[in-house]
């Protein structure tokens, strides 16, 4: 949930820290990290979940992409 990876993010992490999610699937903890001021590095290997993330990342005006 937004909510649960958000809190995570804000408890344990300063505006522009590297957010690590080596299983990132549909980009939760990313948009999370991106909507917060972090940087982020997520990691899928599924391709359509990467594709999900990126929308999903895109949709939040976030620069960055997954790769």
């Amino acid at each position: 949930p937004d909510k649960l990876a958000e809190d995570l993010i804000l408890t344990f992490s300063h505006p522009n820290d590297l957010v690590l999610d080596p299983m990132c699937g549909s980009g939760t903890t990313c948009v999370m990290a991106a909507r917060n001021g972090r940087r982020f590095i997520g990691i899928d290997v599924a391709a359509e979940y990467v594709e999900i993330a990126n929308k999903r990342l895109e949709a939040e005006g976030s620069a960055q992409k997954l790769f």
